[in-house]
């Protein structure tokens, strides 16, 4: 028998073994790569409350993420207000020091140089009571909450004065201030997609 043929001969006998380990091996490799991906996905947290959890309706990495920028170069500040749904954010402009530098000039435009997020959640404690409130701001404070938002939970409200966005799902309703972007009403899209980000969580 040659080389070639005791090789052949070899390779034919271990054939089935091997495709019968790859075979018993095949399932825990899928489970382990289900596994893997199931990790790198991050639970959406759910509570009965958010008292004194009002950072986390949206985390500072979803804040990091949504306004691209890294959290370990940037002073990203965070203060809640004690048994209350709320959260404070506050981070530099990537521009910040020319800003200030042109506020000190006389008659210069004022230009934040800092960032700001508010997010606050009221629980009204029933859809009834929930949709008479926006009812009522719709109706008695149309000067200030003066635009209907669409395509953003049950219903929403836009204040360009105060760059606020009220969002209502079911008892709840969603209140975000943004100062990011100079022109008041380009916030609101940016207040948009926080909402969307805390609507999965309620």
């Amino acid at each position: 028998m040659s080389l070639v043929q005791a090789f052949d001969q070899t390779a034919d006998s271990l054939y089935p073994m091997f495709r019968r380990f790859f075979l018993l091996c095949l399932p825990l490799l899928l489970v382990g790569c289900k596994q893997e991906n199931t990790q790198s996905e991050l639970p959406v947290v759910k509570r009965t409350s958010w008292k004194n959890y009002g950072c986390e309706l949206i985390t500072d990495q979803e804040v990091a993420t949504l306004f691209k920028f890294d959290p370990k170069e940037v002073t990203l500040n965070a203060r809640s207000l004690p048994d209350q749904v709320f959260c404070l954010r506050t981070w530099q402009k990537p521009d910040w020091k020319e800003r200030e530098s042109n506020n000190e000039k006389d008659g210069a435009a004022y230009l934040n140089p800092s960032n700001r997020l508010v997010v606050q959640l009221f629980d009204y404690t029933s859809d009834v009571h929930s949709t008479q409130q926006m009812e009522m701001l719709r109706r008695d404070r149309r000067a200030t909450y003066e635009e209907d938002v669409t395509g953003i939970g049950e219903d929403a409200l836009w204040s360009t004065s105060t760059v606020t966005l009220l969002v209502k799902k079911g008892q709840h309703v969603i209140h975000i201030s943004l100062e990011y972007l100079d022109t008041p009403h380009d916030n609101l899209a940016q207040a948009k997609e926080i909402a969307a980000l805390i609507l999965k969580k309620l």
